[in-house]
């Protein structure tokens, strides 16, 4: 006797056990071609239940019904489809769809004719002809075909209301999405009085929604990974060229995902070339989808604009890949599309660094553009310099309007880079803040209205480069300075400086005029002067300094001597040392030894020194800001 459903019959126990799985696959349950089962599903999942949904209708009528190139006659569809499937494909039981009409005419038939076959089911639902019942039905189809928690469903929906087709097609997508339902069949018979009526196979229009939504989902998001999963798990035969191209949908994804240009360029254009032609073969083969073509030739629309012209191959490949205009622009329109997609973490990480190679690009080290200590470093503290000085009331209007406007962009970029970066790990609120949206928008639009097009900005920092700086304390010796600009003049120093700028004390200022003439010295000199150089604290130091960075600017290198003096001298040659850095000037530090005896030296002070450097060129190069 068959029992009637419960609608609401979908305990708790089945729903936890449909959630700890994950989700279906519609064409999960496709056969390889020619064999009309899959075996593999009965080793994968043996305790899942196959069910038979079948919307009955009225006026039932004798047919012959084909499946392949099988023939069976019955009054109702869905008992000759049983008739016609295979025994592995066929259901454990049938849940029947039943208006009041339905339940008086074709029920029955129904019921006598699966008597001792097979359990039948019926679930009444109205006849729908009020809004309201669209929503009954799709609760009453969903609840009853999730009975008994986890089931392989085979849909018919040759009879019925022709409204129930399509309210059982969208219950099916809604089953196999978020119940845990996995399809294996989707029929149609196309009911003939004077010919054979033939079963349609609509499996493929159900699986159609998803590979839409995987491809709506790369368009709004640029996930590929919806897609791949699509490819992977759709393959009847598990192709290793099914596999080939999911894998490879998914480092597109992971490449983009995480604002890897280079590696998104490269994965792009070899998917464009190498996997669409296999994978339109695949959806239509394997997947039999309509629109096969089209799907395809949209995913290769999108994927056009991050493939990479010529890009290189090999070990070592990203060592070939040249920084040219396009490159640049391609990049940008990574960001651009980062950015669209409210990706914020990417594409100000993006951001951040096409910036630097923008920079890179106009000083002509396109060569060498990914070598972050000699070169990417470098571009990164010119521009921390710039967000440095205009930070500076007293030094912003050393530089231009349009290198102003740079320092702003790119100390906002920085810092809510950095606070991303750090996944928010800093005061700064990242989501839903006024503040952070402004610096946002301040950031999208200097990256809009001018950077992302490759502007001329002078990178210079004041009019001209200077020439060369040194810094050196004088302490009570005046040998300290006088050795120091010998320093500066020995082989691989770097020659004459033209500014010296002196650290002293009110006991040392007359010393300073003697000891540089001493040494032959005769270009411009500043000396900043300790006003206590032995209880001096921080604040003396601060000065100091703010009264020598006016000098650093456009310097084209900057000596620094550690040696001689105070503690406290000592300490302020370290600070102005790293304020040079902070300016984006090309900075060494060295000391100074004097291996004689303290009464030869101060009898005899102006003897050179032997310098020994504590920056190589180049090492004393800041890095990026983090």
């Amino acid at each position: 006797m068959a029992r009637m459903l419960d609608p609401m019959d979908n305990g708790v126990a089945g729903i936890v056990r449909r959630q700890e799985k994950r989700l279906p696959r519609v064409n999960d349950g496709v056969a390889p071609k020619g064999s009309g089962r899959r075996p593999d599903l009965e080793r994968e999942h043996p305790a899942r239940e196959h069910v038979l949904l079948t919307v009955l209708g009225v006026r039932p009528q004798t047919a012959r019904y084909i499946l392949g190139d099988r023939h069976a006659e019955a009054r109702l569809a869905p008992v000759a489809l049983l008739d016609l499937l295979s025994p592995a494909d066929r259901p454990d039981r049938v849940a029947a769809v039943c208006t009041p009409e339905a339940k008086q005419e074709s029920w029955p038939i129904l019921e006598a004719a699966l008597r001792g076959r097979c359990p039948v089911e019926r679930i009444d639902v109205a006849s729908g002809m009020a809004q309201a019942d669209v929503d009954s039905y799709l609760g009453q189809v969903s609840n009853a075909v999730t009975v008994s928690g986890e089931v392989d469903l085979t849909v018919d929906v040759t009879h019925g209301y022709r409204h129930f087709s399509f309210l059982t097609y969208v219950g099916v997508l809604y089953l196999a999405a978020l119940r845990g339902v996995r399809v294996r069949g989707a029929y149609y018979g196309l009911l003939r009085s004077d010919a054979p009526s033939p079963f349609l196979d609509l499996r493929s229009l159900l699986e159609l929604p998803r590979w839409i939504h995987a491809l709506e989902v790369v368009r709004e998001t640029g996930s590929t990974l919806p897609l791949a999963e699509a490819l992977d798990g759709g393959a009847q035969d598990g192709s290793a060229t099914a596999r080939d191209i999911a894998r490879d949908l998914s480092r597109v994804s992971e490449a983009y995902l995480s604002g890897l240009p280079l590696e998104l360029g490269r994965l792009a254009h070899d998917v464009r070339q190498r996997r669409i032609k296999p994978l339109k073969k695949l959806l239509a083969r394997d997947h039999r989808l309509p629109l096969a073509e089209n799907l395809t030739n949209r995913l290769e629309s999108i994927l056009v604009r991050f493939a990479a012209t010529t890009p290189a191959t090999g070990d070592g490949w990203k060592r070939r890949v040249g920084l040219t205009a396009s490159e640049l622009d391609r990049q940008a329109g990574i960001v651009d599309d980062l950015l669209r997609r409210k990706s914020v973490a990417a594409a100000l990480g993006l951001m951040n660094e096409w910036t630097v190679s923008w920079v890179v690009w106009r000083q002509g080290g396109a060569h060498e553009w990914l070598d972050y200590h000699n070169v990417r470093r470098r571009a990164g503290r010119l521009l921390g310099a710039m967000a440095k000085v205009c930070g500076d009331a007293g030094l912003r209007d050393r530089l231009t309007d349009e290198q102003r406007s740079l320092g702003d962009f790119w100390m906002s970029l920085s810092e809510l880079r950095n606070a991303y970066h750090h996944h928010g790990m800093r005061p700064l609120p990242l989501v839903d803040d006024p503040q952070a949206e402004d610096t946002v928008r301040r950031i999208r639009s200097f990256w809009n209205g001018t950077l992302r097009s490759r502007p001329d900005i002078p990178l210079s920092l004041g009019e001209s480069a200077g020439g060369r700086v040194l810094v050196s304390p004088i302490g009570k010796r005046p040998g300290v300075l006088f050795s120091a600009v010998h320093a500066c003049r020995m082989e691989g120093a770097g020659g004459e400086p033209a500014l010296c700028v002196v650290i002293g004390s009110r006991e040392t200022d007359g010393m300073v005029t003697e000891a540089l003439e001493r040494a032959g010295y005769a270009g411009a000199v500043e000396t900043l002067v300790v006003e206590d150089a032995f209880g001096g604290g921080r604040e003396e130091i601060d000065r100091l300094v703010r009264a020598a960075r006016p000098h650093f600017i456009g310097a084209e290198e900057v000596l620094v001597n550690v040696t001689g003096g105070t503690t406290l001298i000592g300490l302020a040659a370290e600070a102005l040392a790293t304020a040079a850095r902070d300016l984006a000037c090309p900075m060494r530090r060295f000391g100074l030894i004097d291996r004689r005896p303290p009464s030869e030296q101060e009898s005899e002070p102006y003897r050179a020194g032997e310098p020994f450097w504590l920056d190589a060129a180049g090492e004393g190069d800041a890095g990026d800001a983090d």
